[in-house]
């Protein structure tokens, strides 16, 4: 029977060979994963015995003295590494000697801590994700971190991230939350760190919540009496309270909405400029950065807006945004932009219509 103590594993799609040893389970907390593993560089099944024999015993003497002494493992590899010979070899021997360095190295720097927080940022970064993203998803990797009781994402096991998930559900939060926020954040940062070589695999990635199928009683948006309904209130005087640019996005979002089959947010974004000509059509500008496909659009007028004089009003403000006015508004930042916040009281607004309001003939 072949001795498994001397048998490296051999990649079948590059034949190179491979060292590969599990960490004992009182020193899995020191290390950071359950097993070390690295290249030996090489086809030669001989010379890969031989490398995985020296990887072997040094890595037994490596965990060893840990028993012994007590000194962390990173620092006795370390000791290990600057006993490395300098210049180039000089016999087989010499070349096994420097590679057996070089690959304890490599199992150092393996076991170095891979933060969370720090690869969330790096994601962030490469990603571009949008600001309204980073300030809801920052928080969930916080909040994540404050559950383990460390920052290590080497240390996260496919338990842990269970049993945070069940905490979550447990403390109330909604399962589609749980899933769309908490889970979906933590799983993208744990998989830019395996693209990035960081992590071996994500212990995340088959991490599941059932989310119980809403029921639809009805159809997703108003029907034709509460589009109606909408749409007559915002020909109703507004209060002396309301700010100008409030009582303008109450006016005349809906309608835009209505005509164009843009979201509402891609309606209170626009500013003077944004309302266009070409070949003689009035034309209103998505900007791309509103948009869901992330791509700008121009949508013609509809008559009805025009003949109720929207591009007056539009003409009225200038080169400043239509619904808003920056100088006054809450908000600003990139995580939480104006045009946002005016959506969200809109929402409100609509909210509060009463929807046994009688229909107006004026709107049609």
């Amino acid at each position: 029977m072949a001795c498994a103590l001397g048998t490296p594993k051999r990649r079948p799609e590059s034949g190179i060979y491979w060292f590969r040893k599990r960490v004992p389970d009182r020193l899995k907390a020191i290390v950071g994963k359950s097993e070390i593993k690295f290249s030996l560089r090489t086809r030669d099944p001989d010379v890969a015995r031989l490398r995985n024999l020296e990887a072997m015993v040094e890595t037994e003497w490596a965990w060893a003295s840990y028993d012994i002494t007590g000194v962390d493992l990173v620092t006795d590899a370390a000791v290990h590494i600057q006993r490395k010979p300098s210049g180039p070899p000089r016999s087989e021997t010499r070349a096994s000697e420097q590679f057996h360095f070089e690959a304890v190295a490599e199992a150092v720097a393996e076991v170095a801590p891979v933060t969370l927080r720090a690869s969330f940022e790096s994601y962030a970064q490469e990603a571009e994700l949008a600001p309204a993203t980073v300030k809801r998803w920052s928080p969930v990797i916080d909040r994540l971190v404050e559950h383990l009781g460390h920052d290590d994402a080497r240390r996260i096991a496919r338990t842990d991230i269970v049993a945070w998930k069940d905490a979550l559900l447990k403390e109330g939060k909604g399962s589609k939350t749980v899933r769309d926020v908490y889970l979906a954040s933590v799983r993208a940062t744990l998989q830019y760190a395996v693209d990035q070589g960081h992590l071996p695999e994500s212990p995340a990635e088959r991490v599941k919540v059932r989310v119980k199928k809403s029921l639809h009683e009805r159809e997703k948006g108003f029907d034709h009496e509460e589009a109606r309904t909408i749409l007559a209130a915002t020909l109703r005087p507004s209060s002396e309270r309301t700010s100008v640019e409030m009582a303008a996005a109450r006016r005349w979002v809906p309608w835009l909405c209505a005509y164009s089959g843009a979201r509402v947010n891609e309606i209170t974004c626009l500013s003077g400029p944004d309302i266009i000509e070409r070949n003689g059509i009035t034309m209103i500008r998505i900007k791309a950065e509103t948009a869901k496909t992330r791509k700008w659009r121009n949508v013609p007028l509809h008559p009805h807006l025009i003949e109720q004089d929207f591009i007056g009003y539009a003409r009225s403000r200038g080169s400043r945004p239509l619904f808003y006015a920056p100088s006054r508004s809450r908000g600003g930042k990139d995580g939480n932009p104006h045009y946002k916040k005016v959506g969200e009281r809109l929402a409100e607004w609509v909210c509060s219509v009463s929807m046994t309001m009688e229909y107006s003939p004026s709107v049609a």
